[in-house]
C-alpha cells in the first residue's frame, strides 16, 4: 500500500463523492485515477499516430524543395504579371 498526499479541500470531494455512491474514498481516488491515466493514454496514442497517410513520394517532395525569399503570397497577381510581359 502507497500513500499520497491530497489537499484538504480535495479530500473533502472525494468523500463526499465517495458516501454518495456508497464507496471508501481510497475507491474513489483509484477508480479517479483509473480514468483519468485512461484518458491520458489515448491522447498520447492518437498524438503520436499521423492524422492522415502522405504517399511517400509526395513526402520526399518536401524533403527537397526551398521556396525563394521573394514569393509572393498573390500567385495570381503574379500570374497576371507574367502574362504581361509576353
Amino acid at each position: 500500500m502507497n500513500t499520497i498526499t491530497l489537499d484538504s479541500r480535495i479530500y473533502n470531494s472525494v468523500a463526499a463523492y465517495a458516501r454518495l455512491h456508497n464507496m471508501s474514498v481510497s475507491e474513489a481516488v483509484e477508480t479517479g485515477m483509473q480514468v483519468f491515466l485512461e484518458i491520458i493514454g489515448k491522447n498520447n496514442v492518437a498524438a503520436s499516430r499521423p492524422k492522415y497517410y502522405i504517399n511517400p513520394k509526395v513526402k520526399a517532395l518536401e524533403m527537397g524543395s526551398q521556396c525563394p525569399d521573394d514569393l509572393s503570397l498573390d500567385y495570381k497577381k503574379e500570374w497576371a504579371e507574367i502574362l504581361e510581359r509576353r
